[in-house]
């Protein structure tokens, strides 16, 4: 017996590089695919299956797997998505570059019993497609691809912490409490997949209200606020003239830290945004000039019109300086340099005002 484990080990000691090969080859590959399939995902995670590992399922399953070269999941890997409807999606780009051995797959969201114990996710038998440049000896071996959401994927690992596999091996007293969090957790994952829904659909209106020119009454948050910078007639002109300015090209990024120093002035619509940079845009390309003009800079960030147009408030709208301490205690926690920028603001008023 010790003879036929140890033959079957060395199968597993002979492949090991081989299958190290593959575990790079292929996570490589599923990077790639989902970054160009445009998904965002949490992470990809992939091991090798240990020695130790290998000899106990195949002492446990000796019937089943009689060979080593019979187990699909010597390598694993793990795909972990935001959001439920992403398992599909990735899935789908998946068998669009690998073979997928759909007879040894499974999807646990479709075959487990509304009342059976565990958690549901998608599992893909794999293998690289021949005939495709990857090496001919990396092509027979199968490999485990499981698709999961972050909420899916927490379930999994406290399941194995805690180290219950089956209904059967829980204590009836703490059964309940096993399903009562696994039902939560598949109600948090829908949750989360009808709030992205209505971000989405909430997107798409602020999008029509401001090419319609009709987004005045919209109160000024992340969503509304990214799409004002984006499509605005008012804010488009304003960075292309500090584009000008520059010769920088200007990058999106999140606007998230504009919305508080905004509400230092009261803004608290569209409309109230949109009047403050009329108001203010001559005075903003006057600041930009000043800073910006030989600076050499490649990239400007898209926020960089709000910077100027909120400078510009501060210097020529007649705040006090206790006020102006105030706004740059908003942009810069540390309390020496919101010191310094009051001095640089009530020096730049002097100059042009005087």
């Amino acid at each position: 017996m010790n003879e036929l484990k140890d033959l079957r080990l060395k199968e597993y000691d002979d492949s090991l590089e081989n299958l190290r090969r593959l575990e790079e080859i292929v996570s490589e590959l599923l990077e790639r695919t989902l970054r160009e399939g445009g998904i965002r995902i949490m992470q990809i995670a992939h091991r090798i299956k240990t020695r130790e590992s290998v000899a106990e399922k195949l002492e446990r399953k000796s019937e089943k797997y009689p060979r080593v070269s019979l187990l699909t999941d010597l390598v694993g890997f793990r795909l972990i998505c935001y959001f439920d409807h992403q398992v599909d999606q990735m899935a789908e780009l998946v068998g669009q570059v690998l073979e997928v051995d759909r007879k040894k797959s499974t999807d646990k969201r479709k075959t487990i019993e509304p009342t059976a114990f565990g958690y549901l996710s998608l599992h893909y038998i794999c293998s690289l497609p021949k005939g495709k440049g990857y090496p001919e000896e990396l092509t027979g071996f199968k490999f485990e691809i499981q698709f999961r959401t972050v909420l899916q994927h927490a379930w999994a690992e406290i399941e194995h912490d805690l180290g219950y596999k089956t209904e059967f091996g829980i204590p009836l007293d703490v059964r309940r409490e096993f399903s009562r969090v696994a039902g939560l957790l598949e109600i948090a994952d829908e949750t989360f997949e009808v709030i992205r829904n209505r971000i989405a659909v909430y997107e798409d209106k602020v999008r029509k209200s401001i090419a319609e020119d009709k987004a005045d009454h919209l109160p000024l948050d992340l969503v509304t606020l990214k799409e004002y910078i984006k499509r605005s007639k008012t804010m488009q002109e304003l960075l292309q003239s500090i584009s000008d300015i520059s010769g920088a090209e200007l990058v999106e990024v999140s606007p998230e830290n504009q919305l508080e120093r905004l509400n230092f002035f009261g803004i608290k619509t569209l409309g109230e945004l949109n009047r403050l940079i009329e108001e203010e845009t001559e005075h903003a390309r006057l600041l930009a000039a000043e800073t910006l003009t030989g600076a050499d800079l490649d990239e400007l960030a898209d926020t960089v019109g709000l910077y100027y147009v909120m400078r510009a408030r501060l210097i020529f709208g007649g705040y006090r300086p206790n006020e102006l301490l105030a706004f740059c205690r908003i942009m810069y926690p540390d309390s020496d340099r919101a010191d310094k920028q009051v001095d640089i603001l009530l020096k730049q008023r002097q100059r042009y005002l005087q």
